[in-house]
């Protein structure tokens, strides 16, 4: 059995390595650091925790569940102890206030005046 060498069918050529030495500064203890960029997203539990001031566990979980991003453009129908509506998207939720963009405002209903939510048609 004879092996034969050939040459491959594609041949590129990469490019020659040039090593440079590089003068590094040590640190000191006043050297400013460039801040980062990253964005900081609230957790699901850290969302709850923030919400624990309504009473009504069920309205809880729901605000937490509709506040999420994904669902932020839903309008929905909150129906109020005092027998009154009000329509609107979520803004945010933040302690017991449910801050509502209406059509025309922005309303702040107290979560725990809220006796259920449903989706608006």
């Amino acid at each position: 059995m004879k092996l034969e060498l050939r040459e491959p069918k594609l041949f590129i050529q990469s490019p020659p390595f040039y090593y440079v030495d590089v003068n590094e500064l040590p640190v000191q203890d006043n050297t400013f650091y460039e801040e980062s960029t990253s964005v900081y997203e609230i957790s699901r539990s850290e969302k709850i925790e923030k919400l624990d001031t309504i009473q009504n566990d069920v309205i809880l979980r729901q605000l937490n569940y509709f506040s999420q991003p994904l669902y932020r453009t839903r309008s929905y129908v909150f129906h109020l102890e005092d027998g009154g509506k009000v329509i609107g998207k979520i803004d945010e939720v933040d302690g017991s206030n449910v801050k509502v963009k209406t059509s025309t405002n922005l309303v702040v209903i107290n979560g725990n005046e809220i006796k259920a939510i449903t989706l608006s048609k």
